[in-house]
C-alpha cells in the first residue's frame, strides 16, 4: 500500500512538473492601452514629408481609438499642407484606419493597411474637394503606412529571450493592443 502511494504521489509530482513546463513555454502577452498607443504616435511626430515634389506635408496630435471587431486601430491627426511654389498653408484634420505588424527584422512595431477614411482641409472649395481625397490616400500611403509605432530596446529583448520568448503576433483587442510573446524556437 504504501509502495502504491509513493507511486502515486511520484506521478502526481511528475504531471506537476510537465503542466509547469508546458506552462512555460506557452505564449504570454504584453498589453498596450489606447492610452499607450497615442502617445507612441505622439513621441513619432509630427510625420513629415514633401509629397510630389509640390507639398510639405505634416500630420501631428494623434488620436487612438481601438477597432478589435476588425483587428485595426483608427487614428484622426491634424494635417498642414503647404504649397512650395506659393508658401500657401491649408490645415485640417485626416482619419485613418489601420493594422499592426512586428517586424522582426527591426525589432519594431509597424502599421500596416493603412485606409485613409477622410482628409478634411479648412478653407477649400467645393471643386477642389475631389483632388483632396488623392491627397488623402497619398499621405496615408507615403507618409504613414510602413511606420515604426514602437521599437523594443535591446535589453526588453535580452530579457525577454532570457525568459525562452521573443515578439510575435500584434492583435487589437477591446482590451488594447497585445503583443504575444511566443516560445523561441529551439
Amino acid at each position: 500500500m504504501k509502495t502504491l502511494r509513493a507511486l502515486r504521489a511520484l506521478f502526481l509530482l511528475a504531471v506537476a512538473v510537465a503542466l509547469g513546463a508546458c506552462s512555460t513555454l506557452s505564449p504570454r502577452t504584453m498589453t498596450f492601452s489606447e492610452a499607450d498607443i497615442a502617445r507612441m504616435l505622439e513621441q513619432h511626430s509630427p510625420f513629415q514629408r514633401r509629397l510630389m515634389e509640390v507639398l510639405d506635408v505634416r500630420v501631428l496630435h494623434p488620436t487612438v481609438r481601438l477597432l478589435a471587431g476588425s483587428n485595426r486601430l483608427a487614428s484622426t491627426f491634424d494635417v498642414s499642407a503647404t504649397e512650395r511654389v506659393s508658401r500657401t498653408t491649408l490645415g485640417g484634420r485626416i482619419a485613418i484606419e489601420y493594422g499592426l505588424r512586428y517586424d522582426d527584422a527591426e525589432k519594431a512595431i509597424r502599421i500596416t493597411q493603412v485606409r485613409v477614411n477622410s482628409l478634411e482641409l479648412d478653407n477649400v472649395s467645393p471643386e477642389k474637394r475631389a483632388g483632396i481625397r488623392n491627397l488623402g490616400s497619398l499621405i496615408g500611403e507615403n507618409m504613414l503606412d510602413d511606420a515604426v509605432l514602437y521599437r523594443f530596446k535591446p535589453s526588453d529583448l535580452k530579457n525577454a529571450e532570457g525568459r525562452g520568448y521573443k515578439p510575435g503576433s500584434v492583435t487589437v483587442t477591446s482590451r488594447g493592443v497585445e503583443v504575444t510573446l511566443a516560445p523561441l524556437d529551439h
